[in-house]
């Protein structure tokens, strides 16, 4: 009897077969992965499929950076102030740098709240709602308030975003003119790819070799880009605020990074670059968040929109260190610095002065 052979699989079919095996392997990993980051990473915030964003669990959470304080809505801080004709709402939608400590204090919101409340304004109450969650970027900012905010009934929105965009997202991701921005987009959204970036340029890049610096640091790469996904997501939520019958406030992004900084004062500051291969020079990230502060300034000459520009407020002061615990976010005293420039910024553009409400009154009309 003759002996059987054993089955042969041709080149293309093994190739076939192996590439049905890796991408279920890595379809498997990035389902566990997004599964952890969405349900599981902290206790204080959920992923709701239904809003296609994170949400805040109410209670008091205990996590390393403290005790987060979540009210019985959803909000970083106190319980809100009950509805009435004499209240007057400001809605401060951002990331890790509005959401700051997750307490009822030490946010700018918080302190922004005590500061209008310190006001004379008979028969006028004043609340500031802490609409950040740490992590957000434009977009899924974007979709949270859509689903947070119309209960809200703002009369003033105050939209200070970016730098989750900018520290997280591929340059080239964010830029429409670019002939690789689709498929660089689509690795922004892998939870693998998230992590992976993170381990490389968060945790082992900088145990390889410093960031450039001085005036080699500046390579001009990024002298003319522009962040189109974010200025999308900026003018569709400035275009949203005011269906609300809102009036939307735009913030410049402030860092602590200085061009004259070396690597010995980068380390004293903190300072984290962004998670990809570009932009690990001073220079260079100083041009990239340019880019982005000019897009906010685009889309406020644009939509007519007023712009408190906070990156300008901080760079005045002889060292902004003191105010910065990292590159981006702002410690007690910076948050403080924060409260005061927006409630100067909102009384010189007169919104807290009765006239913007009468958009929200036109709209009870309806």
């Amino acid at each position: 009897m003759a002996e059987q052979s054993e089955p042969q699989f041709g080149l293309a079919k093994s190739l076939l077969y192996s590439s049905l095996l890796i991408f279920l392997v890595f379809g498997l990993a990035e389902c566990s992965v997004r599964t952890w980051a969405h349900y599981y990473r902290e206790s204080a915030q959920k992923f709701d499929p239904e809003a296609g964003t994170y949400v805040l669990v109410p209670g008091r959470h205990r996590t390393p950076r403290g005790v987060l304080v979540i009210n019985s809505r959803g909000f970083v801080g106190a319980e809100l102030e009950p509805p009435g004709d004499d209240l007057w709402r400001v809605v401060a939608v951002g990331d890790s740098c509005t959401f700051g400590g997750g307490d009822d204090v030490d946010t700018y919101p918080a302190m922004l709240d005590v500061r209008l409340d310190g006001r004379e304004a008979p028969g006028r109450r004043y609340e500031v709602v802490n609409l950040g969650i740490s992590g957000l970027d434009s977009g899924l900012a974007l979709r949270r308030f859509r689903s947070e905010a119309p209960p809200l009934e703002p009369d003033v929105v105050t939209i200070y975003l970016g730098w989750n965009d900018l520290m997280k997202s591929d340059p080239l991701g964010q830029s429409r003119s670019s002939r690789w921005s689709g498929a660089a987009g689509l690795l922004d959204r892998l939870w693998l790819a998230k992590g992976l970036r993170k381990l490389l340029f968060f945790h082992v890049r900088p145990r390889l070799r410093p960031p450039a610096t001085g005036p080699e640091s500046r390579t001009g790469r990024f002298a003319g880009f522009r962040p189109d996904v974010y200025e999308e997501n900026l003018t569709t939520l400035v275009g949203e605020v005011r269906e609300l019958g809102a009036r939307p406030l735009l913030v410049t992004l402030p860092t602590v990074v200085r061009p004259d900084m070396d690597v010995a004062a980068l380390r004293e500051a903190r300072v984290v670059f962004p998670y990809f291969p570009s932009a690990y020079a001073v220079g260079d990230f100083l041009d990239l968040l340019a880019a982005y502060n000019r897009a906010i300034e685009r889309v406020a000459l644009v939509e007519q929109v007023p712009v408190v520009d906070l990156a300008a407020r901080f760079e005045e002061l002889p060292d902004p260190r003191p105010y910065f615990y990292d590159t981006m976010h702002t410690n007690s005293d910076g948050m403080a610095r924060i409260a005061a420039v927006l409630e100067e910024g909102l009384a010189a553009e007169g919104l807290l002065a009765p006239s913007a409400a009468l958009a929200r009154d036109a709209r009870h009309a309806d």
